[in-house]
């Protein structure tokens, strides 16, 4: 497919050819960029940027030395990886590139499990009536659709009501509701340094200022908020309390209170991305849960269930709040899926998804014991009920030629620098566990990575 891609933004402290290079990569990161598009001309996108042509013969180089874009004489420029990239679950060829990089659980493997999931998903499309499958419906989901998904969601946020739960498809839908109706071009947002780089493109497509806060292992550290409360002027704080993404934290509830304390006083709201919820057994309570009054709770099923359905709910303070995201919600994504909100709610219902989720947490702790026999000790962090591995560098490796490297072999990484707010990012990369199909093919890919971490990037050049 071509693309007129321009980079959404450079960095003005790196040389502009690197700038680009980057940009490409956080796009690939974001999946505005997929294997097989087609860049502009180099020509073009001189133009387009007004540099001058040596300085995108450069950018393309350094992107192509990264393993992002691969040139065909006579054809162009194109993302990496178009000729073996099938979808991330089939991706077992040894000739495939696999992608670590797509945030997603492992598909479950207990056929009975998978059998019943079947067996819901069809019950739900021979009772759904010709209004659901051909027809417009409640754009919030009906008041007993609300019911169904409260009743779920209340299991992490206990005063969670069908009166203030919108139904919506998928958390960045969601998110984009909720940043129109928060906030406006010239205001400030806050996030962890290192965040969801859904949010950060939704934030810089729409003019509003983005402040990274600094992390330790019990989560955002107060005092970086507080003192970013009174110089920036934050209006609205959207964290990852749970099994962080990408870090893998989850806040210690002190933490959580001492975040929300702050909020209150200077009058912060808090959207709260509960997105891996689902997974965490023994996490403390919500931070919403310490501010309810202008907090904005998401949770989705994509990354605790199915990455497949794309439903979220969102719960909201009040009653006026719900009506304004009501309209908001409309005007976004006019409404979920019928037929994918059907599923998802007979599988809540139902306790399928229970059987799902327990046989995904089986499966990530077996691979997350692979993670943990396999890389270097120290080098990573993870948790037991997660599917991320955070795996810090070193002074060895560079993340743009790690990735590069592991590319060449046929693996692909996410960088720090898709994550990171500031120009600073850091020298580290996530995997995602949730992406071989076996817990085999985990072994043999982390065993990859591990070989070639263990190598500086003049050692490796330095074998013929």
């Amino acid at each position: 497919m071509s693309t007129d891609w321009l980079p959404t933004s450079l960095n003005p402290t790196k040389p502009v050819y690197r700038a680009i290079a980057d940009a490409i990569e956080a796009d690939i990161a974001s999946s505005r960029l997929q294997n097989g598009d087609k860049l502009p001309t180099q020509r073009h996108l001189a133009k387009e940027l007004n540099v001058d042509f040596t300085t995108i013969t450069r950018a393309y180089g350094e992107a192509r030395k990264r393993g992002l874009i691969v040139a065909r004489v006579g054809q162009g420029t194109f993302i990496q990886g178009s000729k073996a990239a099938p979808s991330p679950t089939t991706r077992q060829s040894t000739n495939a590139e696999i992608d670590m990089g797509m945030n997603m659980p492992p598909v479950p493997t207990d056929p009975d499990v998978i059998t019943r999931m079947h067996h819901e998903m069809n019950e739900v499309t021979h009772r759904l009536s010709t209004r659901s499958l051909f027809g417009y419906q409640d754009f919030i989901g009906s008041p007993m659709e609300r019911e169904q998904a409260a009743h779920w969601v209340s299991r992490f946020l206990p005063k969670a009501c069908a009166e203030r739960l919108l139904i919506c498809s998928g958390t960045q839908s969601a998110l984009l509701s909720l940043v129109l109706f928060l906030l406006k071009p010239g205001d400030t947002a806050a996030s962890e340094n290192v965040t969801y780089p859904g949010f950060s493109i939704l934030l810089r497509q729409l003019g509003i200022h983005h402040v990274g806060l600094e992390m330790d292992d019990e989560g955002i550290i107060p005092a970086v908020f507080r003192k970013a409360c009174q110089e920036k002027n934050i209006s609205v704080l959207y964290c990852n309390p749970t099994l962080h993404n990408p870090t893998t934290t989850t806040w210690s509830q002190p933490r959580r209170v001492a975040i929300a304390q702050i909020a209150r006083e200077y009058d912060v709201k808090i959207i709260e991305d509960d997105a891996y919820g689902g997974l965490a057994l023994s996490a403390p309570a919500p931070l919403s849960t310490f501010a309810p009054e202008r907090s904005y709770y998401i949770i989705g099923l994509a990354k605790c269930l199915s990455s497949a359905l794309r439903i979220s709910f969102l719960c909201v303070p009040d009653h006026q709040n719900f009506q304004a995201l009501a309209l908001s919600n409309r005007a976004t994504s006019m409404m979920a899926s019928p037929i994918t909100k059907a599923m998802a709610l007979q599988l809540l219902s139902s306790g399928c998804a229970d059987l799902v989720v327990k046989d995904i947490l089986k499966e990530v702790t077996i691979r997350q014991k692979i993670a943990k026999d396999i890389l270097p000790k120290g080098s990573f962090k993870a948790d037991p009920n997660g599917f991320q591995v955070w795996l810090e560098l070193g002074e060895h490796w560079t993340t743009h030629e790690f990735m590069g490297n592991l590319r060449r072999q046929g693996i692909r990484l996410i960088g720090g620098d898709a994550f990171a707010v500031s120009s600073n990012p850091p020298n580290a990369v996530r995997i995602c566990l949730g992406v071989p199909e076996t817990s085999q093919k985990t072994n043999e890919v982390l065993s990859t990575i591990t070989n070639t971490l263990r190598y500086s990037t003049n050692e490796l050049n330095a074998i013929v």
